[in-house]
């Protein structure tokens, strides 16, 4: 060291030693402290405003399609394959579109954390649209479909960001994921069944493929804003953002509505999920809540039977309890989670034993309380050849229901041999038929391919079976007085009939509907009684029942006793083939196989048959649309079979009116059908009463049908409005015809021509904004007009 002077001077001492050793340099100074940016208000303004967006427009375009989209079926309106890859497409970009600034937000860690997970939601909306092509009747491949894709676009994200290496988090955490998406899992089992195995299978696959996406969004680098902050920023303002994702993520799971129920309950695990985090491997605390949860509806609810608009609310009613119910659920574990979550991820072992808790109970509950087994959907094998029944026309109608029973079963054992076989040689159940030459095999769509393969198949239909549910929804109960004969009877003549002694008697009309109350007093002393007189191919009851209602008021209307029926002296027979509100071809097979040759409870149609005991006429209020399985006329050979025979056959026109040209569904459609459409008191055809055109002359005649009294179960009365009111009024006309003119029993043209001779001009007709033309529709609006009793029995 040097003096000003130039003069060398020596350093000075270094510090006397201490009693610790030598004095440590004063540290550096704390860095400056965080701006307390991460949630700038013009952010936080922002953030809010887009998550509402992202969740409104997200359930406009799923709730609002899954509305359109049954609107269409109850109108026979074909939404086609592309409604709903378009309404989620739609979806995704609009929600796309407000996420984009967020990006530039890089400033406030959480808003840009937010905007870039919802941003990813709906690119994996977007992807996820392509599976909604496959058509929902293959809900297994749908699934199947999802979940691989799923899968994919996760392991492909996991390749590009691959997350860096991080510290052992505490493995409690991963437990208590898992207990709260069992939590949400547990009442689907209560509330809904399992499909087949394989839809069961592709479930599990959607699940997975749900959860790994979910992971991937809601990752590290999603979290890591959150976890820096106080709790409760963590658990409200990160699990309400994780929500949002979820809520768009899971618009890509299930088919034709089920999505909104993975959405909801997906969306209600953010908080639980979100007090569960400390930082490191999130993506396994997300996967292990959502998983379990998400497949609560996509194991248990069957896409083709979440339609309430068009099937009754009993369909939906069940799955929305649980979905409340899951979410609750999950609300109350996030509750749980944010006050004891510092101390619960920290005891693995209890979080462990909660889980087997919690399997234990969804396991419980299934088998208690639940509906245990498998109910998948089943195929309808039509063989490529029908039987021959020309050259029975002149035979008397004893010999012609012989004749035809006999032609019918030998035909089909004949042509069934080698499938048969072969079906017994894979192990597959089945039920073969004749009135329709068909074999209904229990298997799903996975056997499809061979079975079309087979030279001596024509097509195989999928044949959906619904689902039990905890409780069946309560029939329909009376609650009008019913003081002498009903106005609708008078408006046909009816009393004109009863008058001459003509009221139905030694005529039996068979009905095939959701069943009937066979201790209805107006009903009662019709029934025909013996072994043969009920069959119930759904729910394998053994006396009549219904517990609907449609087909006791249906029936009432043909021969019900106090005045509410046309013809009160005729007996009857019954079949139920819709005891839900929901068929099938092989059910509505069963039943027109079951009138041609009766046989009694347990016996085998085949040989059991006694075609002598066939009702003179069927009531038919059912129609088979698309969606329940029918296509390609596959009913056709039935009806010829059966009205061949000398069986008339009344069918419902429908109750998608007034459009033209909707007189669409099996068997309204058929030219051996007689298809019966609906009047109102003035006599004006109803704005819901379907029109042709058709070129086969739909409707043939038209009758009240609406707001007409009858029957309902336990005793009771009121009033229902629809074809299916209208077209007992007909089976009862052609029963008091039958009785007064003997010789037209059996003669199926005769009959028809004498009805539609005879029927008086309607007087308009309503659509749903004013009068419509009867020249409209090709003039297939009313058909020949308003059946009449005094016309067609010449009185």
């Amino acid at each position: 060291m040097t003096t000003p002077e130039g003069r060398l001077e020596a350093d000075p001492p270094p510090p006397p030693p201490t009693a610790v050793g030598t004095l440590e340099p004063p540290p550096p100074p704390p860095p400056a402290a965080r701006p307390e940016s991460t949630w700038g208000p013009f952010a936080a303004i922002y953030t809010v405003l887009a998550g509402l967006w992202a969740v409104a427009w997200t359930f406009l375009f799923q709730g609002g399609g899954w509305v359109v989209w049954q609107i269409g079926l109850l109108y026979n309106q074909d939404s086609g394959r592309a409604f709903w890859p378009g309404v989620t497409i739609a979806g995704a970009v609009t929600v796309a579109l407000a996420m984009l600034p967020m990006l530039f937000m890089r400033r406030w860690p959480a808003a840009w954390a937010a905007g870039g997970a919802w941003l990813g939601a709906s690119v994996a909306m977007l992807l996820l649209a392509a599976p909604k092509l496959v058509p929902g009747v293959v809900n297994e491949l749908a699934l199947a479909a999802q979940g691989a894709l799923a899968l994919l676009i996760a392991v492909v994200a996991w390749l590009i960001r691959r997350p860096r290496r991080s510290e052992p988090q505490p493995s409690g955490r991963y437990w208590w994921a898992a207990v709260v998406g069992l939590a949400a899992f547990v009442p689907w089992t209560w509330a809904g069944a399992l499909g087949s195995w394989w839809e069961t299978g592709a479930a599990v696959l959607a699940a997975a493929g749900c959860a790994a996406l979910a992971a991937t969004v809601l990752g590290e680098r999603f979290w890591a804003p959150f976890v820096d902050g106080p709790a409760w920023r963590r658990v409200l303002g990160g699990g309400a953002t994780a929500g949002v994702a979820l809520f768009m993520i899971g618009t890509g799971f299930g088919a034709t509505g089920v999505q909104l129920l993975v959405m909801t309950v997906a969306a209600a695990l953010g908080f639980a999920i979100a007090a569960l985090q400390t930082g490191a491997r999130a993506g396994r605390v997300v996967a292990l809540a959502v998983g379990p949860a998400v497949l609560g509806p996509l194991a248990f609810v069957d896409s083709d039977e979440f339609v309430p608009l068009v099937t009754g609310p009993e369909f939906g009613t069940w799955a929305g309890w649980a979905a409340l119910i899951a979410v609750g659920a999950a609300w109350l574990a996030g509750l749980v989670y944010a006050l004891l979550s510092s101390r619960i991820i920290r005891l693995p072992a209890v979080g462990a034993g909660v889980t087997v808790v919690a399997l234990a109970a969804a396991c419980a509950v299934y088998y208690t309380a639940g509906s245990p087994g498998t109910f998948g959907e089943r195929l309808f094998v039509v063989m490529g050849g029908q039987a021959d029944l020309s050259g029975l026309e002149f035979l008397p109608r004893e010999r012609r229901l012989t004749e035809t029973y006999q032609r019918l079963t030998a035909y089909a054992e004949a042509t069934q041999k080698e499938l048969r076989a072969e079906l017994d040689s894979r192990g597959l159940s089945y039920t073969p038929f004749y009135l329709v030459n068909a074999i209904a095999v229990d298997t799903g769509p996975e056997s499809r391919p061979w079975l079309e393969e087979r030279g001596d198949v024509a097509r195989v239909l999928i044949a959906p079976r619904t689902r039990p549910v905890p409780a069946p929804a309560s029939p329909i109960h009376g609650d009008t007085a019913v003081n002498g004969v009903q106005p609708n009877i008078t408006q046909i003549g009816a009393p004109e009939a009863w008058a001459k002694g003509f009221d139905g008697t030694g005529i039996t009309i068979g009905i095939a509907d959701s069943g009937v109350d066979g201790t209805h007093p107006a009903l009662a002393s019709g029934y025909r009684g013996g072994a043969d007189s009920w069959f119930d191919p759904v729910n394998g009851t053994s006396a009549p029942n219904d517990p609907n209602g449609h087909g006791t008021h249906a029936l009432g209307l043909a021969l019900g006793r106090d005045g509410i029926g046309v013809a009160p002296g005729a007996s009857w027979m019954g079949c139920a083939n819709l005891p839900r509100n929901m068929g099938n071809p092989i059910d509505y097979t069963a039943c027109l196989q079951f009138m041609l040759a009766p046989f009694p409870q347990g016996g085998d149609p085949f040989t059991a048959g006694d075609p002598s005991r066939a009702p003179d006429i069927i009531t038919n209020s059912w129609g088979c649309p698309g969606m329940e399985g029918c296509s390609g006329d596959v009913l056709r050979p039935a009806v010829q079979a059966l009205t061949g025979a000398g069986i008339f056959f009344a069918v419902a026109a429908g109750n998608t009116g007034p459009d033209c040209g909707s007189v669409a569904d099996e068997p309204a459609d058929l030219p051996e059908s007689f298809s019966v459409g609906a009047v109102n008191k003035s006599g004006e055809v109803t704005e819901f009463s379907s029109r042709g055109p058709s070129s086969v002359g739909k409707p043939d005649v038209v009758a009240p049908g609406e707001e007409v009294v009858s029957s309902v179960p336990g005793g009771g009365y009121t009033a229902l409005s629809g074809t299916s009111m209208a077209t007992p009024h007909v089976a009862g006309v052609v029963a008091l015809l039958w009785q007064a003119r003997p010789e037209l029993a059996g003669d199926i043209a005769g009959t028809v021509a004498a009805l539609k001779s005879t029927a008086v001009p309607a007087n308009g007709a309503r659509t749903l904004s004013g009068e419509q033309s009867l020249s409209a529709c090709g003039g297939n609006v009313a058909g020949a007009g308003v059946v009449s009793v005094p016309g067609a029995l010449g009185l």
